[in-house]
């Protein structure tokens, strides 16, 4: 496979640029590896016990309340 090298190119306003630098000037990092770094953790992030209980909820259809109208839901959500 080849390897490369690819550009990435994001606007930003002069006041993100900073705290951007800033975090990365912190953190003893390049501003490209602060990106990578974020990036890589986004993807990697594991979800907590609720959110995993309700994605096991979804894929199983198990404890989940089918409702015919917007109307019916918000009055369920009342009591």
């Amino acid at each position: 496979m080849a390897t490369g090298i690819a550009r990435l190119t994001i606007d930003l306003s002069k006041g993100d640029h900073k705290k951007i630098k800033t975090a990365a000037n912190a953190m003893e990092i390049t501003m490209k590896d602060l990106v990578i770094l974020s990036v890589t953790a986004f993807i990697n992030r594991k979800p907590n016990k609720v959110t995993e209980k309700a994605l096991h909820q979804v894929k199983t259809g198990k404890g989940i309340k089918k409702f015919d109208s917007l109307k019916e839901m918000l009055e369920d959500l009342k009591s």
